[in-house]
């Protein structure tokens, strides 16, 4: 019974149809561009590490880091983000996972230059590329397992990838929003283009490893779908420090519960958050 969970929910974990946690971890990371006081927040030599738990299992882990240093795609300064996703455990041995996303981020605009997507799922493997020509209004995209090899996908001036739409809500000064305000985005994900909204629910203290934590609690809506238990089953807090990171999620499936949480979060090695002792 307990391996039918593990496959049913292997394949479930997917509204936007892909069938892996990195998704979900992805979309914590994903946010919104907002009508508020930017902030310079593309920082170098960041990393930030989180905990994944299906109801009181430890699932899986999911790290982010930033580049040291600036890199150059098509003579386009950039910045490389890179999210890693693997299964710890018992899932790891039932259904291993090992997924890395990859996005390239002009600093200027925060809009990506190129994504690189590598996912291992038990004996399923895809490898993808996506190069973004904002001002062509082209992204051109590439995989070995999609038939055609290649294609080109028509797409706005300003489109999204996942981790790139995750700097767009933290270069966001949030202490503007109003609780209730409704935000949106279209993001580029496995070569369709899926749109999401995020409401502003309030203003929460947040119990952690790390104390008490002040929060900004929001909803992701995302495309209907079977697999969540209601409109209000995202929830995700947003640290609000001059950091705003994604700092805790809760998901209410219909197969389960699931929570992200941070785990540790460092800049240039310097630890930012000290757990208590």
């Amino acid at each position: 019974m307990f391996l039918l969970y593990l496959s049913c929910l292997k394949m479930s974990l997917s509204p936007l149809k892909t069938s892996n946690f990195t998704l979900l971890i992805l979309l914590f990371f994903q946010v919104f561009r907002l009508t508020a006081q930017e902030k310079d927040i593309l920082i170098g030599g960041e990393q930030l590490k989180y905990r994944i738990h299906l109801g009181f299992i430890n699932a899986a882990e999911a790290n982010i880091r930033s580049s040291s240093n600036l890199g150059s795609i098509r003579q386009i300064p950039t910045r490389k983000i890179e999210i890693e996703g693997k299964t710890l455990g018992i899932f790891n041995v039932f259904s291993p996972l090992l997924d890395v996303w990859v996005s390239h981020i002009d600093p200027s605009t925060l809009l990506p230059v190129k994504a690189e997507m590598n996912k291992r799922e038990g004996r399923y493997r895809k490898q993808e590329v996506v190069d973004f020509y904002h001002d062509k209004g082209i992204a051109q995209i590439s995989s070995p397992q999609n038939s055609p090899k290649d294609k080109n996908l028509a797409i706005s001036n300003s489109m999204l990838d996942l981790i790139s739409g995750y700097y767009f809500l933290r270069k966001k000064n949030l202490q503007d929003l109003e609780i209730g305000q409704k935000m949106s985005a279209k993001i580029l994900v496995d070569g369709q283009v899926y749109e999401i909204w995020c409401v502003v629910k309030g203003f929460e203290k947040v119990e952690s490893k790390f104390g008490t934590k002040n929060c900004i609690r929001t909803s992701l809506v995302l495309p209907k779908n079977n697999l969540f238990q209601d409109k209000d089953a995202i929830r995700l807090w947003i640290s609000q420090d001059n950091y705003q990171i994604p700092f805790k999620m809760e998901v209410n499936l219909k197969i389960g519960f699931l929570s992200i949480d941070l785990e540790d979060y460092k800049i240039a090695g310097k630890t930012i958050y000290t757990a208590l002792p």
